[in-house]
């Protein structure tokens, strides 16, 4: 593990908000993996930790900024408020599972989360699964599981205010109070308020002016001990946020691209969550009821545009039982409903329920096996019943080394717009079906920790709009296409000295099936490497990242050229109370192209002071 102060920080984690690691040793403990918690040694998957003083380190301004960072993803964006897209071991941002608190969030219309509607207030860790992890949690979860976690961590007892300023106009103010109130209960808020004049979001001929945006946070939690067994919280995310854009259209008839002046996105997220939790010796039960909101407007000066709205109810038992030192279980139920509204569209169907039984088991012994098995069964008012399955086994030896196997089932629902939008929509779809398997080798010394894996993935039914029958005119969403992933995924951590290094490469085959062509904007080449160095009151942070050769186009006749960013960041730690930092992004003001026609930031710089109570 990292031999750092950051890997101290990375010993503090919570069950979403029921049990917490033991503090007084160096475990690292993560709970997203099975939905409970265990160490990080004990997980099969391929799993990354970004904890608070780490994003706090990097000075990261956006989500966007702290998952490009991590093995197995590359992300597409046109900066701070444009549109993001996350893609995973080749999969896209449909297929990557993102939750708050163990609570899954997204629009039911567009089928993704926003990630650039998603801020870094008050979070403090990110547990990121690669792999599918339907048999545990159903839709989406095809590339992976993104959990962000802003509980309370026990024992904590921290207020802080922070300012900072940076490029583009760029400011921010926030600040958090969290810690005991009396012997049995706890509290949190954070706030932060951030916004930036921007730079124009797209290249010539749409409008040339700055696509600033303005972002308002709160994360807020309250929760108290009943007593040694039982304990209940209530916890709170909220965001509005404005941002700019460029959008036009092509007159055919005389030849000329009209701008959209002033074209504006609104969007509100909110996640409310009722936990009750009971813990006795070998036995822990969660019951978390919860509801999130994702709201999005369009407008411009010559359009009024629609409010979409989608809103999530969401039911979740979750059990776990610990039989004896080898063997123990895990399962629940899960309920939820999806409800949209459009303001300027009425859909045929604006509501679905979705009902879910899950189980899962782990058996482990001293000779270094380990099994996992797990299966889960969705029933959905839209598309039916769907199984999924998953089974997993690691084998420890020479005391250093481990080589693991992972196999498993996952699908992808389709959106309320696929389904039901007027005269297109297609109530017939199924959902997207894939099957995934990989294989890991890692080993830990010392100095090192590493891991190679190699994965495949068969996706199948993939929903694309295509003619209802040969030569038509009418197209319609269809279960038409297919397609293969395959890559090799190395990940390294160690010491040189006083420096820790975390590095990544990762080669993928994304193809389609039926053209056996790249998919569009997946690289086959990508490396990272993050640097951190402490020095008494000093922390330095590098980073490098290579994005190879990618196509904008699905025929691969149009290519974006690789590129490679590097970015730089100082801390410095003044008395017990006073932080500064500073960052310089894309350091050497690579001039290139992560989407056709977007402009993406320069050289810029950014510094931030903060002052803890």
């Amino acid at each position: 593990m990292k031999k750092t102060l950051l890997a101290v920080a990375l010993a503090q984690v919570c069950l979403p908000s029921m049990v917490y690691a033991d503090t007084s040793t160096d475990e690292v403990m993560v709970v997203t993996a099975n939905r409970f918690e265990q160490s990080v040694k004990n997980v099969i998957a391929p799993v990354s930790i970004v904890t608070k003083d780490e994003i706090d380190a990097i000075q990261a301004k956006s989500l966007a900024e702290v998952l490009r960072r991590l093995p197995g993803v590359q992300v597409v964006s046109g900066g701070y408020g444009q549109n993001t897209e996350v893609y995973v071991r080749g999969t896209t941002s449909r297929h990557l599972l993102v939750m708050i608190n163990g609570v899954r969030i997204g629009s039911a219309t567009l089928g993704s989360a926003d990630f650039s509607q998603i801020p870094l207030t008050g979070i403090e860790r990110i547990e990121f699964i690669r792999g599918s992890r339907a048999a545990l949690y159903g839709s989406d979860a095809v590339g992976g599981v993104l959990n962000i976690i802003t509980a309370y961590q026990p024992g904590e007892t921290l207020a802080e205010l922070s300012a900072g300023a940076g490029s583009d106009g760029y400011y921010q103010l926030g600040g958090s109070v969290a810690g005991a109130i009396g012997q049995n209960s706890w509290g949190k808020i954070a706030l932060k308020g951030e916004q930036a004049d921007g730079f124009s979001a797209r290249k010539e001929p749409y409008e040339q002016d700055d696509d600033g945006f303005k972002n308002r946070n709160v994360v807020a939690e309250i929760g108290t001990r009943l007593n040694d067994n039982w304990q209940i919280s209530l916890q709170g995310y909220y965001h509005d946020g404005e941002s700019d854009y460029d959008d036009g259209y092509f007159d055919f008839a005389t030849g000329d691209f009209i701008s959209t002046p002033n074209a504006q996105t609104e969007a509100s997220l909110y996640n409310v969550a009722a936990k009750a939790g009971y813990s006795a010796d070998n036995f822990i039960s969660e019951v978390t009821v919860a509801q999130n909101q994702d709201e999005a407007r369009n407008f411009s000066d010559i359009s009024d545009g629609s409010k979409i709205k989608t809103k999530r109810d969401v039911v979740n038992w979750q059990n776990h039982y610990q039989f004896n030192s080898e063997l123990e279980f895990g399962g629940g139920f899960e309920w939820y409903r999806d409800s949209v509204s459009n303001s300027t569209t009425v859909l045929s169907e604006d509501e679905r329920d979705n009902t879910a039984l899950y189980l899962t088991s782990i058996y482990r012994n001293d000779m270094g096996l380990q099994l996992e098995g797990s299966v889960r069964t969705d029933d959905n008012d839209s598309y039916g019943r769907n199984n999924t399955w998953q089974l997993a086994a690691a084998y420890s030896f020479f005391s250093n080394y481990q080589i693991s196997a992972n196999v498993g089932t996952a699908f992808k629902a389709p959106t309320f717009n696929d389904l039901y939008w007027p005269d297109s929509g297609n109530p017939d779809l199924d959902p997207e079906e894939s099957t995934n398997y990989e294989v890991s080798l890692s080993g830990s010394h010392q100095w090192l920790d590493w891991r190679v894996t190699a994965y495949q993935s068969e996706i199948d039914q993939l929903i694309a709009w295509a003619p209802i029958e040969p030569g038509s005119t009418i197209w319609k969403p269809m279960n038409v296409d297919e397609a293969e992933i395959k890559g090799v995924e190395l990940t390294a951590g160690f010491n040189t000295g006083p420096l820790y290094h975390d590095v990544s490469y990762d080669y993928l085959d994304a193809e389609d099936s039926s053209t056996n062509k790249q998919l569009i904007r997946r690289s086959k080449h990508n490396a990272k490497w993050n640097i951190s160095y402490l020095l008494d009151q000093w922390q330095f942070d590098a980073s490098a990242l290579y994005k190879g050769k990618s196509y904008e186009d699905a025929a691969n006749t149009n290519s974006l050229d690789a590129y490679t960013l590097v970015d730089l960041a100082a801390t410095y730690y003044w008395g017990d109370n006073l932080i500064l930092r500073g960052r310089i992004a894309n350091l050497f003001d690579e001039d290139y192209v992560a989407k056709e026609t977007y402009n993406v930031q320069e050289r810029s710089y950014y510094a931030t002071v903060t002052y803890q109570f």
